[in-house]
């Protein structure tokens, strides 16, 4: 999404319509699908609400180095990440970072501009990086204009804690407990759930998906996306073992534009007919649908799309900090697995499908979190 960060609409709303200016950052692709996610809400269910969403970077470029360092460390050195995530989720530690953060005292030119022709009632936040420089002069600033962070991981950091934020939504009752913990007052906080794409609130038919891709036998179906690091030949051997589980299933595989990993598989199931490779798709909410269990990393919004769909996952390999609460809460809740080995995949697997069939998975609720999140700003 680009956005000309010199000349922003500059437009006021029409008479009685309130303005949200919903700000991500790409440190992490779940934060711009959950503002992406709001702002698609609000176009489509409430015309008094005039939303809009930007990359924090498309407003100063100075962010984008802050992405690139964010996927430098979280991809390639993820133990550093997970060290930093535990140091700073300490109070006394997490509170000195932030005074010492010069960005805390004043506002960059570039991002007062922007709020001044943009001229929001209410900014929400889906990732906390950038908050710093909404604090002391944004509030002398901007004194009318709210502040809201939506919280897109299943763990309420120490971090989180800004005493100028107006609104927190949150995915659990434990991260509301966590955010309390770290400072923030109660009555700022309201368990909504993380926002996910409408598509995945739209009802479909299984026979019809089945039919669409391909699927002509009643067997389990079980998704894997290769969005976690895995080396190829454990990749291999998990293949081979999903297809050798008994009774058996239905795998498909989703290799995220992998091209190494499509060409691979591919080579080495020639004629599986039971195997469904797929190299990339814009219907992932169409495979979960389908889907009875799914293989997958923790991110924040791949969970929360699990559990609207109540699918029972099973976890492997989370990145270092944020996911890891995120497989824990899955765990602690019995919504799925956190396996430590690819060979333990295959063994739970059985387990796993008889909990899609499980009353346990029945008590989720399924309200759209954004429309939760609007009702209690507006």
């Amino acid at each position: 999404m680009k956005i000309n960060k010199e000349n922003p609409p500059s437009h006021e709303a029409p008479a009685g319509r309130r303005k949200v200016l919903i700000i991500s950052m790409k440190a992490g692709y779940g934060h711009i699908k959950a503002g992406q996610a709001l702002l698609d809400y609000a176009k489509t269910h409430l015309p008094n609400i005039e939303a809009s969403h930007v990359d924090i970077a498309d407003i100063d470029p100075s962010f984008k180095k802050h992405t690139k360092i964010y996927d430098i460390i979280s991809k390639k050195i993820p133990l550093i990440w997970g060290i930093g995530y535990k140091i700073f989720n300490v109070k006394l530690l997490s509170q000195a970072f932030k005074k010492v953060d010069i960005f805390s005292y004043f506002l960059g030119s570039y991002i007062k501009n922007y709020i001044t022709k943009t001229k929001p009632d209410v900014i929400l936040f889906t990732n906390v990086m950038p908050l710093p420089l909404f604090g002391f002069a944004f509030h002398k600033a901007f004194p009318n204009i709210k502040l809201g962070v939506v919280v897109t991981d299943y763990h309420g950091h120490f971090y989180y804690h800004f005493p100028f934020v107006d609104y927190y939504f949150v995915g659990s009752e434990a991260v509301a407990h966590d955010l309390i913990k770290a400072g923030t007052k109660k009555e700022k906080i309201t368990v909504t759930g993380i926002p996910i794409s409408p598509s995945f609130f739209v009802k479909q038919d299984k026979a019809e998906l089945k039919i669409k891709y391909g699927i002509s036998n009643d067997l389990p179906i079980v998704l894997l996306t290769t969005s976690f690091k895995i080396p190829e030949k454990d990749l291999l051997m998990l293949v081979s073992q999903l297809l050798g589980v008994k009774p058996e299933v239905n795998v498909i595989i989703l290799t995220n534009n992998n091209q190494k990993f499509y060409h691979i598989i591919k080579n080495n199931f020639v004629d599986e007919k039971r195997l469904h490779l797929v190299l990339w798709t814009d219907a992932m909410h169409e495979y979960m649908k389908l889907s009875d269990v799914v293989i997958t990393k923790a991110g924040g919004l791949t969970v929360s799309e699990c559990l609207i769909l109540k699918e029972p996952m099973i976890i492997i390999n989370p990145i270092l900090g944020q996911e890891e609460y995120n497989a824990e809460f899955v765990q602690k809740n019995n919504f799925g697995k956190w396996v430590k080995n690819v060979d333990e995949i295959a063994k739970v697997l059985p387990e796993m499908i008889l909990l899609s069939k499980n009353k346990q998975m029945d008590l989720l609720e399924q309200e759209n979190p954004c429309k939760k999140i609007f009702n209690e700003l507006f």
